[in-house]
């Protein structure tokens, strides 16, 4: 965590805070939930890459946590999860309401990934085009049909089996955000929940899609535990190319062997 908060304070000395889009000139709103602890990098590297592509997406945090170093706090209060989510839901909504046809897109890591879940349960059916998960804190027969039905496009979940520290025996010890004492999605990816009703079945198989952690993903800082999945270099390469409408050519199934990213099979 005092890494990660070193890190979060070098980024700022190096880039500064990105400006926000002007109000009005917005091409479409992404909401960002950090993980537990109140360290906020990712929101300060997806504000900077999305800065570098020259978009006019308005980047919101989804500001959830009781502070930094309160991780426990984070992890545990449900009623906070409950109260951020539905902010979060309320953002979409407004924004839905006041910019017809601008797409939404949320992203959230480890704990943060919770408030975005329950966000997506929240809300009507196809709201939000396109849903990032890293590292997410969520058990992995948590049931992502609700969540999943709010979802146009897809949702993209992230996961390492060498994140075995914080997603392995942190949450077999003090329970995912969830409450389930066990591993987190995040490190063995999300199975498909016994007694799933057939559109369940059909959400799962056409809306999410898991990637795995690879080798080759350590040149963009990410080594595959669970700093590095907010890195600048690996949002660039494998996460902003994502956060487009469902139609457009980036966003849709990608050719065998071209794809920038690697599906895993639910396991």
């Amino acid at each position: 965590m005092l890494y990660s908060k070193f890190l979060g304070t070098l980024f700022r000395l190096a880039y500064g805070d990105p400006p926000e889009v002007p109000e009005g000139a917005e091409s479409g709103l992404l909401l960002v939930a950090d993980g537990c602890g109140g360290i906020e990098l990712c929101e300060l590297a997806v504000r900077q890459v999305m800065r570098e592509r020259g978009g006019r997406v308005r980047v919101l945090p989804v500001r959830w946590s009781h502070g930094f170093g309160r991780w426990h706090a984070d992890l545990t209060d449900a009623a906070n999860h409950e109260a951020w989510a539905r902010s979060a839901a309320d953002v979409v909504l407004e924004w839905r309401g006041r910019c017809p046809g601008r797409p939404v897109y949320l992203v959230g890591k480890s704990g943060g990934t919770w408030i975005v879940v329950k966000a997506l349960e929240a809300l009507p059916p196809g709201s939000v085009e396109v849903v990032v998960l890293l590292a997410s804190a969520i058990s992995p027969d948590y049931d992502l049909s609700a969540a999943l039905r709010a979802v146009a496009g897809q949702l993209v979940s992230f996961w390492s089996s060498l994140d075995l520290i914080v997603l392995g025996a942190g949450t077999r010890l003090f329970g995912t955000a969830d409450g389930v004492r066990s591993p987190s999605a995040g490190l063995v990816g999300f199975r498909e929940p016994a007694g799933l009703s057939p559109e369940g079945r059909t959400l799962y198989a056409t809306r999410l899609r898991q990637v795995r952690w690879r080798g080759r993903m350590a040149a963009t800082g990410y080594l595959g535990g669970h700093v590095g999945p907010d890195s600048p270099a690996f949002l660039r390469k494998y996460v902003v190319p994502l956060l487009r409408p469902p139609e457009t050519p980036e966003n849709v199934q990608f050719p065998a062997g071209s794809s920038p990213v690697d599906s895993a099979p639910i396991t």
